[in-house]
């Protein structure tokens, strides 16, 4: 079979898909081969449409029309060769994800987890494979918490929140004034100047 693919001229691959190209100046996908439809109470009940219906349910993902791939029969083969046991296409796929998922982590560093705001030092990070098969690789991180804890986990690293450092303590602003001193303090020069001559006013005149 021949398994040779040519896309239309000026398609591009779509993003995270194996097979797939799109037509990048497509208006509707901007190339991503995907478009978004939003779904209604009514498209589910099989009502008409309801124009005060405005609050969505959710929104699903459809193929866009500039989608391509090859025919059926090709892509039954791709994916049978595809998902064969140690397909070198699969293992760089495999690592490539799960590189993406340990991120800047390394054996002895230390880093903070934004989700539970502490640090951890990495003891180590540890590789299986599936029935053997070189083409599906696990992972597992063990990790050290400050306090002592110890958890075995493949929590995948996130660069929104996790940092390779602890994030710097916010300053609370001054301390506030203890409540036996903020009325003993002495008075500005001008309020004494006035209670001084208010004083004076009011002693009784001889």
């Amino acid at each position: 079979m021949d398994l040779t693919i040519t896309p239309p001229p000026g398609y591009s691959a779509v993003p995270d898909a194996r097979w797939a190209w799109a037509d990048p100046s497509c208006e509707r996908c901007h190339g991503s081969g995907t478009v978004w439809h939003t779904v209604y109470e009514h498209d589910l009940d099989g009502r008409e449409y309801d124009p005060e219906e405005i609050i969505p349910l959710y929104s699903e993902p459809d193929d866009c029309d500039c989608r391509w791939t090859p025919d059926d029969d090709i892509l039954k083969e791709l994916n049978r060769r595809y998902w064969s046991w140690g397909n070198p296409d699969r293992a760089r796929d495999a690592w490539d994800g799960i590189a993406k998922a340990i991120g800047p982590r390394r054996p002895g560093g230390r880093y903070w987890s934004g989700y539970w705001q502490i640090s951890y030092t990495v003891v180590s990070i540890d590789y299986s494979f599936h029935d053997e098969d070189p083409a599906s690789p696990a992972w597992q991180i063990t990790v050290k918490w400050d306090g002592g804890r110890r958890t075995t986990h493949c929590t995948p690293w996130d660069s929104s929140r996790d940092s390779c450092h602890r994030p710097a303590a916010r300053h609370p602003g001054p301390a506030p004034v203890p409540a036996e001193l903020r009325f003993s303090s002495p008075a500005p020069a001008g309020v004494r100047r006035l209670w001084s001559r208010l004083a004076t006013w009011l002693q009784p005149r001889r």
